[in-house]
């Protein structure tokens, strides 16, 4: 479903009725370019400026986010006045640093003025072994952009996936974690492990729910 937004003027995918399904794990796909991640990443937006909650954006490859790619993220976002409507004109931009994600606003001279605290961070699954040790207690919303892939996987990377999720929840049951992904195939890892049987057969509009894991967390696709 697609929802036009009067202040953006973007089209992009509304969240809001996967949301109204009580769940752990919210798997979203579909074709590309309807607007998951730029939905989904203004869901976080939405909650940090509401109550403070840190979200982490996660990629496969360390290439993923490195530099422009990283940062690039919440273009779409700044260019259409979200961060300025959110903060209510209090910031106007967001800056990427040492894999965090920082608000910033500018001067009458143009000069940025960057936020000392960060609202998001950006993880890869390769780097998985970086981040043990690390405490992320604010987290509560999790963006897994481009799991699903027509390329190759990564050795064991549901595990990896796991091990990523770990460092960021610790023991917390407050975290809303996201799947977004474009093509679906039966050799899909997550697919397997998940037991998302139904998943290429999924007619589009619909939402479908599984237990996963021993806990029997619910997954909502």
């Amino acid at each position: 479903m697609a929802k036009k937004e009067k202040k953006e003027k973007i089209k992009y995918y509304d969240i809001t009725k996967i949301l109204s399904i009580d769940a752990c794990y919210y798997v979203i796909y579909g074709e590309r370019s309807n607007g998951k991640t730029y939905g989904t990443l203004l869901y976080c937006l939405e909650e940090y400026f509401k109550n403070g909650s840190e979200f982490a954006y996660v990629r496969r490859w360390d290439d993923d986010i490195k530099g422009d790619r990283g940062g690039s993220i919440f273009n779409a976002h700044v260019k259409n006045n979200v961060i300025k409507r959110l903060s209510k004109g209090q910031y106007d931009g967001v800056y990427y640093r040492g894999r965090s994600y920082y608000l910033v606003s500018h001067d009458d001279n143009g000069k940025p003025i960057i936020n000392d605290k960060p609202f998001a961070y950006s993880f890869a699954l390769t780097m998985n072994e970086h981040y043990k040790g690390l405490s992320y207690p604010n987290i509560r919303n999790i963006v897994f952009d481009e799991f699903l892939t027509r390329g190759a996987y990564l050795p064991d990377e549901f595990i990896l996936f796991q091990n990523v999720l770990s460092t960021l929840i610790r023991l917390r049951n407050d975290v809303k974690i996201f799947m977004l992904g474009n093509t679906v195939n039966k050799y899909n890892p997550y697919i397997r492990e998940m037991g998302l049987t139904k998943m290429g057969d999924q007619q589009k509009g619909t939402i479908d729910l599984y237990t996963y894991g021993e806990s029997g967390l619910r997954v909502a696709v």
